[in-house]
């Protein structure tokens, strides 16, 4: 069974698009990395934020008696996984409409063959790609962070005298971790793929237009 488009593979064929729709763009490693960047920073900003003003309402809510601890500790724990989700399937909305400096993303119908025809990127098709992007990068999250394990263990060993530093490099390499991962799904997972009733294409940032050409003068015009 053959395995997963690798992101250093010869380029496929462009597909066969509409007079409207020409100069489809095979996407590379640098259309995955925009993209990737685009959708990487803004969701981790935004949950981070999010995080913190959650954590700081529960614990205060904690703090005067108002919920008890079986109610905050799960949800100081498990917080950032859901808010990262939550956050991530918006901003997966935002990208599959977004126009880079030289490409924009586009939806197209019958998997961008001859009659496709551009789609509106709508939260139900947002939630598709999402779906795909979160249990993809949820795997290969989990084998990359078991294949590093050791590695990982013997580098922050290195700090036993300080707890502070091997946070830091902990957090490090988890962010190191899930962004490697995020990266190669959008690359060979997401972008030029069919998702049920279209496929997520790269296009130029600018639709075409054609302009008419004039006709041939006659000789009852001269």
């Amino acid at each position: 069974m053959p395995g997963p488009p690798s992101m250093f593979d010869s380029p496929s064929p462009a597909l066969s698009l509409p007079d409207s729709l020409r100069n489809y763009i095979q996407p590379n490693f640098g259309h995955g990395l925009r993209i990737w960047w685009a959708f990487f920073w803004p969701t981790f900003v935004i949950a981070t934020i999010l995080k913190i003003a959650l954590d700081y309402i529960v614990v205060h809510a904690y703090s005067n008696l108002h919920v008890s601890a079986s109610v905050a500790r799960p949800i100081l724990k498990y917080d950032t996984y859901v808010l990262s989700y939550i956050v991530a399937l918006f901003v997966m909305d935002y990208i599959l409409s977004k126009k880079f400096r030289h490409f924009r993303i586009a939806l197209l119908t019958n998997q961008g063959g001859d009659g496709a025809q551009e789609l509106d990127s709508t939260l139900a098709r947002a939630l598709r790609v999402w779906w795909t992007y979160s249990w993809r990068t949820l795997v290969y999250r989990l084998i990359a962070g078991f294949v590093a394990t050791i590695p990982i263990g013997l580098i922050i060993g290195m700090f036993d005298r300080a707890p502070s530093v091997q946070a830091v490099v902990r957090f490090l390499f988890m962010i190191a971790i899930d962004g490697a991962a995020g990266l190669f799904v959008i690359y060979s997972n997401i972008i030029d793929e069919d998702f049920g009733t279209f496929r997520v294409c790269l296009l130029p940032r600018e639709k075409e237009t054609v302009s008419p050409v004039a006709p041939a003068p006659t000789p009852e015009s001269v």
